[in-house]
């Protein structure tokens, strides 16, 4: 006999999940134990967990949604080998009702994002996306995939799907971030619209149709979600993403607290549930026969195994009696679950992907003589360890293309992680400290507009006279010297600037002079304080070579890596500098 439906939704989500297909190893340290490291997260361990809480609410006669918030690409060896083709095999073995494309998606242009979307099965929730004057002669038909619920130009609204929620009708609809082009790289010709005023007038087409009742997937991030919440009444739930959130307190096993897990903001539930597929986030939202939200009940919980180690590499298992207190104090707490993996996701990983991974994991490429950390901003301890090196590869990598090539500079967000000493293998690198597959780029400009760029960069890095968007912006050089005094006026803090010439030394970076170098493509499109970089002087070539192919062959002529030397140390400050 059929249960009777019932008016509650158990909504799943899951967001920045970035390649994570294996599970990932977290330190916890519960209170009266020692720190302790275990075994969390997957796409195994997900698939598992979203059945299990799929099958309960559905013997009960509920509906049941799954929502991806965005950014799938990125990360990992398995995108670096595989690009949007794993993902979206994997998330094909997911029973997602959509999902919203997140910035990390667009990092390459259109042409692997369509490439993606064709070989899913899934709603592509991209409201605020306009595909209305997409090039024909590109190919890849965007806007002619059904899937694509995109900005309706005639409406001037965001196309929606409906879930059937007992006898309430939810609309759905999704939004990125609208200043894409800032972020990510984005084809020209396919924009996007301002995310609260699509937002606003979908909302008031839904109510014009008596649609009452609206969930929106988001990639804008926690704080603009909040803002959304704010400036437009009657959404229900926002399932976001973009800002890696992990909701609830954690603080009992050693995480942090943020906010609480389905924060209101002006009647509006707003969700997220971290990243790394680490976490599977749900919610059950209760409709009364009238369609008022009454209840909200959910959780993030982190989808753990049952064995617990002593060292981070997990060769050495915690002893029993040990092991006891730790899973007993796991069970016992809300936001933990111990989770079986998936067979099926896991033989498909075995079968088609994990063993090149594998493979290039254990691929050792070079060597570190020491602990090479990376700061962003340099401190008292001094400059990053590792970013000189990656800055160092990209010149290496650009002056073989073109032997114009005479300087390199790279933002110090674009470095991960730094490296442990002892040996380096590919993984390392392409899957820690360089994960994001972008290109380095070749292009002239004048000294004035270069010597600007740093000073902008590092103004932005360390909010000096402007608000910056983050110490990430902060530049490390190759073939470069410069000295910044953060106490002088906008438009004269880098004091002294020079760069090496290999057969007279160091000279003066001249104002009008056209020099050539090489950094990333998404530092050349001028954002974070590189605004002046605009002013090139040639096209950009844009070369074949990612962030860490230009560190891998480097390694490769030159395998050992210790502390920068100080010819590789171009960062200088006055002693009145704020840094």
């Amino acid at each position: 006999m059929e249960n009777q439906k019932s008016n509650i939704l158990r909504v799943m989500h899951i967001n920045d999940t970035h390649s994570y297909f294996d599970e990932s190893v977290i330190a916890l340290n519960c209170r009266g134990l020692d720190k302790f490291y275990i075994k969390c997260g997957g796409f195994s361990r997900l698939s598992h967990q979203i059945a299990l809480l799929s099958e309960a609410h559905k013997q009960k006669g509920g509906a049941v949604s799954l929502f991806h918030a965005g950014d799938c690409f990125q990360g990992t060896l398995y995108f670096s080998l595989y690009k949007g083709k794993a993902n979206a095999e994997l998330l094909n073995q997911l029973p997602l009702d959509g999902m919203v494309l997140g910035n990390h998606e667009f990092d390459l242009g259109n042409d692997l994002v369509s490439e993606f979307i064709a070989s899913t099965q899934f709603p592509i929730l991209m409201g605020n996306w306009d595909l209305s004057h997409e090039e024909q002669s590109k190919g890849h038909g965007l806007k002619y995939q059904e899937r694509i619920l995109d900005f309706d130009t005639d409406r001037q609204i965001a196309k929606y799907m409906i879930k059937h929620v007992g006898n309430i009708d939810v609309a759905i609809f999704g939004l990125t971030i609208d200043q894409m082009e800032v972020l990510a790289s984005p084809d020209p010709d396919t924009p996007f619209k301002n995310a609260i005023e699509t937002a606003k007038s979908t909302m008031q087409y839904l109510a014009a149709k008596g649609i009452d009742n609206v969930i929106i997937v988001s990639h804008l991030g926690y704080e603009a979600d909040k803002q959304l919440a704010q400036s437009v009444s009657g959404i229900d739930l926002i399932i976001g993403g973009h800002s890696h959130v992990l909701q609830g307190d954690f603080t009992e096993i050693g995480l942090e607290e943020r906010a609480n897990y389905g924060e209101r903001v002006n009647g509006t539930h707003i969700v997220q549930a971290g990243c790394h597929a680490l976490a599977l986030g749900y919610c059950d939202l209760t409709y009364s026969n009238d369609g008022k939200l009454i209840g909200f009940n959910g959780k993030n919980s982190l989808l753990i195994d049952d064995v617990a180690y002593t060292d981070k590499a997990c060769s050495h298992q915690i002893e029993a009696e040990q092991l006891s207190k730790i899973t007993k104090t796991l069970a016992d707490f809300k936001h933990t679950t111990f989770c079986d993996k998936d067979p099926k996701i896991e033989a498909l990983l075995i079968d088609k992907y994990r063993e090149e991974v594998e493979r290039l994991s254990q691929q050792i490429i070079g060597h570190c003589t020491t602990d090479l950390s990376h700061r962003r901003i340099p401190d008292e301890q001094g400059q990053s360890d590792i970013a000189p090196w990656v800055v160092e590869s990209f010149y290496s990598k650009a002056h073989q293309i073109d032997n114009r090539v005479q300087f390199a500079m790279h933002n110090a967000g674009g470095v991960r992680a730094g490296l442990n000493q002892g040996e380096i293998t590919y993984a390392d690198i392409a899957g820690k400290v360089l994960p994001f597959a972008i290109p380095i780029v070749i292009y002239s400009i004048k000294g004035k507009y270069l010597k600007a760029a740093i000073e902008g960069a590092i103004d932005n890095a360390t909010d000096n006279g402007v608000i910056g968007s983050g110490s990430g912006s902060f530049p490390y050089v190759s073939q470069l010297r410069y000295r910044y005094d953060a106490s002088k006026p906008s438009g004269s803090r880098i004091t002294e600037f020079s760069i090496y010439n290999p057969k007279v030394g160091w000279l003066s970076v001249l104002d009008e002079k056209i020099y050539y170098g090489t950094s990333t493509a998404y530092t050349i499109k001028g954002k974070e304080g590189y605004a002046p970089l605009l002013h090139r002087e040639e096209e950009v070539i844009t070369t074949s070579y990612s962030m860490a192919d230009c560190m891998i062959d480097y390694l490769s002529h030159y395998p050992d890596l210790a502390k920068p030397t100080e010819c590789l140390n171009q960062y200088h400050r006055n002693e009145k500098a704020v840094v």
